[in-house]
């Protein structure tokens, strides 16, 4: 038997139909049966061991599954004696709810070795981990927290299949943890004590068991994403150190130990009142001699959320503008995941005001902090992280230069062209159309030229569906309009997203050029 969610096209102006289905694996008899329906979207769909039950993550319009999400237990049967496929599963009877509910985001579930339901939730504030009997008379207040730990131990489900966690043959269980920007591994117990397991990667994709211990997909201070081993956990005692299983030989030889700038986590308090996280990254090269009296020039980095969070492992890209005298400062704007729900709520109703302004008053503190220096200051973003780097552009006095690489410049277009699961994504964002219509037009890069005081490269693929090359075409004219310098360049054959190593050289070099220029450097 197989297990799918399965989408089905509607016509044009109609909403897809996406349903659970249990699928023959016979080759002579194929046949499908339908487990779940009747939502707008699944997830993370999850049988047990028994093939008694299946749970799954659902969600509707206007949700998005970090917004407002449900956890739904099916119960499973087989099929009747005279199907062909005696292995095939039906729905036998009728499914409930484990958690969730408009004010509550639940996620990534899992059946444990004893048979209950593990899942995560932010009811209380942060997306912990639970565990339920799993069975039709336990109430949602049954679950069992098992950390209480103002951290959160899940994402935001951008694509299906996150896994944060790993439960070990000897019933152990590891889990990833962010916390002040940085993610750890650690060991929960029944009365949550939590064990920091020694590894050395900050930010952790994916973690699975393997063997007695576990492997991730992470990256490190110094070295860039790769896949680790770590020895089994068991009791708490010293632990054999990772191992990469994929060396990436090339990178030894690209950027030495020495060249390399760790970031310093800040928080600072925005003109809100409300504290914006980041890190800065300060200008490093073993080889490069001092030689300015002020201090250095900043590029504020957005990162492409809004939902999403700056990453605290090795970046090539970023430390190619550190090695070169700049600094770097990565802001975890109002929105951004890793610092609970009412941070990640604070962008709702705000786009395009609250994140712009969060990485420009970031930025004028660092400067106010002796940091950087408030003359020579940058912003830059990619897709919506270049809708933000554009705003603050806009936002006021502060930054002389943006670069956005396939930016959102035009919102009202992106919300008549995005597929169905952003759909509504703006709703609450910003608002529901047609009546937030007006905030869209403001709110758009393409309307803020004006207001833009400094110089602008913008970056764009040709083959970008997300983003078409129009939306750059038309802010290079109405910053035209404005009198506002603007560079446009085209790259042909990329789309939403740059691949080629010969793009993304192309793109490097032209951003720094752009910023010798912009900042009399």
């Amino acid at each position: 038997m197989g297990l799918a969610v399965r989408e089905a096209h509607a016509e044009r102006g109609r909403q897809s139909q996406r349903s659970i289905v249990a699928l023959s694996t016979s080759r002579t008899t194929p046949s499908e049966s339908t487990l779940l329906d009747g939502h707008d979207f699944f997830g993370a769909p999850r049988v047990d061991t028994t093939a008694e039950r299946l749970a799954v993550v659902v969600w509707e319009h206007p949700n998005m599954p970090w917004d407002a999400s449900s956890l739904v237990v099916v119960p499973l049967g087989p099929a009747s004696s005279s199907d062909p496929d005696r292995a095939a599963l039906v729905a036998a009877g009728e499914p409930w709810v484990v958690a969730g509910g408009p004010e509550e985001s639940v996620g990534q579930p899992a059946w444990q070795r004893d048979g209950t339901l593990r899942f995560v939730s932010d009811r209380r504030g942060w997306w912990q981990p639970y565990a339920h009997p799993g069975t039709p008379d336990a109430t949602n207040d049954t679950a069992e927290r098992l950390s209480e730990a103002e951290a959160e131990f899940h994402g935001p489900d951008w694509v299906l299949g996150q896994n944060t966690f790993a439960e070990l043959p000897d019933g152990t269980l590891l889990a990833c943890r962010t916390s002040e920007g940085r993610d750890s591994v650690v060991r929960l117990h029944p009365v949550d004590i939590l064990d920091v397991v020694d590894q050395p990667c900050v930010s952790i994709a994916g973690l699975c068991a393997h063997g007695e211990g576990v492997a991730l997909i992470g990256s490190t201070l110094d070295a860039p994403t790769n896949v680790w081993v770590v020895a089994s956990p068991g009791p708490p005692r010293p632990q054999r150190p990772p191992r990469p299983l994929r060396p990436t030989r090339s990178f030894a030889t690209a950027l030495r130990p020495e060249d390399l700038s760790s970031g310093e986590p800040f928080t600072v308090t925005g003109r809100t009142g409300r504290a914006v996280h980041g890190t800065l990254y300060r200008p490093r090269r073993r080889d490069t001699a001092p030689t300015r009296t002020n201090p250095p020039p900043l590029i504020t980095w957005c990162h492409s959320g809004p939902t999403s969070a700056c990453q605290p492992g090795l970046d090539p890209a970023l430390q190619f503008f550190t090695t070169r005298g700049f600094s770097v400062a990565c802001v975890d704007y109002a929105g951004s995941t890793g610092y609970g729900r009412a941070y990640r709520c604070a962008l709702w109703g705000q786009w395009g005001v609250a994140d712009a302004e969060d990485c420009l008053d970031a930025a004028r503190l660092l400067a106010e902090r002796g940091d950087v220096d408030p003359g020579r200051m940058a912003v830059r973003g990619g897709s919506a992280g270049g809708m933000t780097a554009l705003n603050a552009l806009a936002a006021g006095e502060g930054f002389k230069a943006c670069t956005a690489l396939y930016a959102v410049t035009d919102l009202l277009d992106l919300a008549a062209t995005t597929h169905d699961f952003e759909a509504h994504y703006t709703d609450r964002l910003i608002g529901p159309l047609p009546g937030a219509r007006e905030l869209f037009v403001e709110r758009s890069p393409v309307s803020r030229a004006p207001e833009m005081t400094g110089a602008v490269l913008l970056l764009q693929g040709t083959d970008d569906a997300v983003v078409p090359p129009a939306q750059a075409e038309r802010l290079r004219d109405a910053l035209a309009a404005a009198g506002t310098p603007c560079d446009l360049r085209f790259f042909e054959g990329e789309g939403h997203g740059f691949r080629r190593a010969e793009t993304l050289t192309a793109c490097l070099e032209a951003e720094l050029a752009f910023y010798l220029a912009v900042l009399d450097l």
